[in-house]
């Protein structure tokens, strides 16, 4: 053999390895296919896209129940185990034994606020805190399904409570943040050009500084893979591709402000495969 197709020369340090690479063992020329196979991963074909969408559907019943189940005094833990597993119970009941989650990620239908809540809510990626809930509280989710291998994301921000001005200023922000996006997508559009709009429309806001991460990123058999809408991703949008999108707002006083949908690229436009109200008046809760 002369050369040897690989998507990693070695074996991935999170599982403990720490031996030579592949191409320390081999005279063969070992040859990094990463970008090849994430090429074949970005566009989805039909049944692909069905798979996706089937976990955006339990995703979407998972959230349905963290919203339902999220009272002040409640706990973080006990909301988002609870609507994950009644989510899971009903997909088994309507799945059967047929199901399968095949991933290494999750088992099932799952919802919930990963310490976003509160003044936490401005930390992008925060972490599990069993925070109670407060009256006042800004609130930012995170729902999907494992079905078959592939993955969805769903993701809002809700308000305990009337929401103060500066929280519906805030929300409004973030909303239009990811329309701006979402008009900019259509096949033949660079990613880069996406994560652009969305920069300069925070810049003309004077918002800049509450904005911490890229637009999105594509998302199927991984949580997080390639493309990623980000100024320096200069892919070019294809019908078939499937990406989160995301722009989100965290103001370290008030909390982070962050919807995320699950959409499929078309020729004119998008797919929206998730589907939960994204509106203020939805996703207030009553104290």
């Amino acid at each position: 053999t002369e050369r040897i197709g690989v998507d990693y020369d070695g074996y991935p340090w999170i599982f403990g390895y720490q031996g030579p690479d592949l191409s320390e063992l081999t005279s063969a020329k070992v040859v990094r296919l990463g970008k090849a196979i994430e090429a074949q991963m970005a566009v989805k074909s039909r049944n692909e896209l069905a798979l996706i969408r089937e976990s955006c559907k339990w995703g979407n019943l998972a959230h349905r129940l963290l919203q339902k189940y999220t009272k002040v005094g409640a706990t973080e833990t006990e909301v988002s185990m609870r609507a994950g597993h009644e989510a899971t119970l009903a997909l088994m009941d309507t799945l059967g034994p047929l199901y399968r989650g095949l991933s290494m990620f999750s088992e099932g239908a799952s919802a919930g606020y990963r310490g976003q809540i509160g003044r936490n809510a401005a930390i992008p990626h925060a972490l599990a805190m069993n925070a109670t809930f407060m009256a006042g509280d800004v609130l930012v989710t995170g729902a999907g399904c494992a079905m078959w291998g592939y993955h969805s994301e769903l993701e809002r921000t809700m308000i305990i409570g009337e929401p103060s001005a500066e929280q519906r200023k805030f929300f409004g922000y973030a909303k239009e943040a990811q329309e701006v996006a979402f008009r900019q997508m259509r096949a033949g559009v660079k990613c880069s050009d996406v994560d652009k709009a969305v920069r300069a429309w925070f810049e003309e806001k004077d918002l800049t500084r509450y904005w911490k991460h890229h637009s999105g990123h594509a998302i199927g058999l991984r949580y997080h893979e390639g493309p990623f809408l980000d100024i320096g991703d200069e892919t070019v949008l294809q019908a078939g591709m499937v990406f989160t999108v995301e722009p989100g707002l965290y103001n370290p006083e008030l909390g982070g402000f962050r919807h995320s949908d699950t959409v499929a690229v078309t020729a004119d436009g998008l797919d929206f495969l998730t589907y939960y109200p994204r509106d203020l008046e939805s996703l207030t809760i009553p104290a």
